[in-house]
């Protein structure tokens, strides 16, 4: 009996593995092949992505005040504000890359094309930090405070411009790394926790990198040497990401969750008025619903 139950339980798992893998596509959209695609040789280049990621976002983020007060010279009050809006911001973006990655872009394209506009934000952040035409004359925040100017018009614009593409990169690339890289293994292998932990670790890393090295580099070589360290970060996780190409295996997107909705919405708005009758053997209206 027991002998029996396990090979019935193999048969299920070798089903549900035939069925992931039937369901999974190459870049070229042909179905993948178990024995070219997924496991960790192509999770590998998500792992380097979500580490060069984070290590890019860190050193921005948890730096950010210093520059906002001193280079842009905006007071305590409004540069916590601008700082905890931008972290705020990320993390409600991430709905909206989860929302594109599922609906109509795929978690491979979503990355690539958000990674390209948090990248773009990184350089102009550090383009703007090194050109001094671009920030206002400088003043000492702490002596001057008040005579100080504050980053308005055109500067400010650049400014708030480059730090809401890195938030607005940032947030759809997040909820995509981790999945797309689970996307790489069958749902029923034990390799997926191993996976999870590996991400964890890549986050750690690239975590410690820029709270460490990063961060003593903009406080010693300036913060405009900082920010082009994060967008060459972010451009070897770029290049780290497209070099799996050949490896991945990908999920197509579902379409907008919005449609069954709506079509549920609209039957139910056109049989309003239908009666179902109490005879339970006869047609009733729930049983034959249409499909708009």
């Amino acid at each position: 009996m027991e002998e029996r139950r396990g090979n019935i339980k193999a048969e299920n798992e070798m089903n549900i593995n035939m069925k992931e893998e039937q369901s999974t596509f190459d870049w070229r959209g042909r179905p993948s092949n178990p024995n070219k695609h997924g496991g960790f040789q192509a999770a590998s280049f998500v792992l380097g992505l979500q580490a060069f990621e984070i290590m890019a976002i860190a050193a921005v983020g948890n730096n950010l005040i210093t520059y906002v007060i001193n280079e842009m010279h905006f007071s305590l009050s409004n540069s916590a504000n601008i700082v905890t809006n931008f972290v705020g911001t990320i993390f409600l973006l991430a709905l909206l890359g989860g929302y594109l990655s599922d609906s109509f872009l795929g978690s491979f394209w979503t990355m690539l094309i958000f990674g390209f506009v948090e990248l773009s934000g990184l350089i102009l952040l550090s383009v703007q930090a090194h050109v001094p035409q671009l920030k206002p004359p400088k003043c000492n925040m702490v002596t001057d405070g008040e005579k100080c100017e504050e980053a308005k018009g055109v500067k400010g614009l650049i400014f708030f411009v480059a730090l809401y593409l890195v938030a607005l990169g940032s947030g759809c690339v997040k909820p995509n790394m981790i999945a797309h890289g689970a996307d790489q293994f069958n749902i029923q292998t034990k390799k997926l926790s191993t996976y999870f932990n590996a991400a964890y670790f890549a986050f750690s890393v690239g975590e410690l990198i820029a709270l460490t090295l990063l961060i003593w580099i903009q406080t010693h070589a300036g913060m405009y040497v900082g920010f082009g360290l994060s967008a060459a970060a972010m451009a070897m996780g770029l290049i780290t990401l497209v070099s799996g190409t050949l490896y991945y295996r990908n999920k197509p997107p579902q379409g907008s969750i919005f449609t069954p909705v709506a079509q549920v919405l609209v039957a139910a708005i056109l049989k309003r008025k239908q009666i179902c009758p109490s005879n339970p053997n006869s047609n009733c209206s729930m049983h034959q619903t249409q499909r708009f």
